[in-house]
């Protein structure tokens, strides 16, 4: 069975802009947990990607910021997801959900400034006890 997407459309947001110094720890986890309420929760993209920062990097999918938006718009509103759990430590934070992508799903994302700057989706593993959060690669 072919799934037909919505034409695509470019949808609009106010990508997250960093802030210098960066915000206290404590702040960027409280601005993680509205980020999971609005992307897995709500579901909104236009507003999670408030918590994006334009130039962000999209490891594993071309597109950037505006692309990944563009893409999820159109089809995450739809999605039946199911949260497992999230994780926020040092600038480093993780979703567990299962969806109609498949099942145990773990994003993981770098946060600098205070916004998202970067994303991982491909073999990624939740983090042992005690693991700090930090470290690059996927």
């Amino acid at each position: 069975m072919t799934t037909l997407l919505p034409p695509l459309a470019t949808a609009q947001s106010k990508f997250c802009e960093r802030s210098t110094p960066a915000p206290p720890d404590d702040e960027v986890k409280a601005r993680h947990e509205k980020f999971v309420d609005a992307f897995l929760v709500k579901k909104d993209v236009v507003e999670a990607f408030t918590y994006i920062a334009s130039d962000y990097i999209n490891n594993g999918a071309r597109g950037g910021a505006q692309g990944a938006l563009d893409f999820l718009s159109r089809v995450w509103t739809n999605q039946t997801i199911t949260v497992r759990r999230t994780h926020y430590a040092t600038n480093t934070s993780r979703l567990n959900y299962d969806g109609a992508y498949g099942k145990n799903i773990i994003d993981r994302y770098r946060w600098e400034g205070g916004c998202i700057a970067e994303h991982w989706d491909r073999g990624e593993v939740w983090p042992e006890e005690g693991d700090k959060g930090s470290g690059a690669g996927g």
